[in-house]
């Protein structure tokens, strides 16, 4: 059976803190991916809004396991501090809407794989 590690690495699905919902991080580095492209293109909005509830779902699925890791260090730690405010940040601009027009959409995207991104590399800076 393949360590936890070595699943990440090949990108198999790993089951995350809650045990129910697996994590596929070449999934989720794909929809990063794919937001990244956009960032130099016009998209329709149709794809921005497909895009939108990707980053969302994937956000979902990494915010209690990273929330989890915080939530064991001390609340004094800077390291908690920073964590905590970052983990606000990405609460709250997942319930931001895609606004009204294209550009609004854009841009919420862009921020929603930044914060995926970011989900994604504190999970794996704590599995190592």
């Amino acid at each position: 059976m393949n360590t936890e590690s070595e699943q990440v690495r090949s990108g198999e699905a790993v089951v995350g803190v809650t045990g129910q919902q697996p994590i596929d991080v070449a999934t989720i580095r794909a929809s990063i991916a794919r937001a990244q492209t956009l960032r130099r293109e016009s998209p329709e909005l149709d794809e921005l809004v497909e895009l939108e509830a990707l980053l969302r779902g994937h956000i979902e699925v990494l915010l209690p396991e990273v929330q989890a890791a915080y939530d064991r260090l001390w609340r004094g730690s800077v390291g908690w501090s920073r964590g905590a405010g970052r983990l606000s940040g990405v609460r709250f601009q997942v319930r931001q809407g895609l606004g009204e027009g294209v550009l609004s959409a854009h841009v919420q995207v862009n921020q929603l794989a930044r914060d995926c991104q970011w989900l994604l590399d504190e999970r794996e800076a704590r599995q190592q």
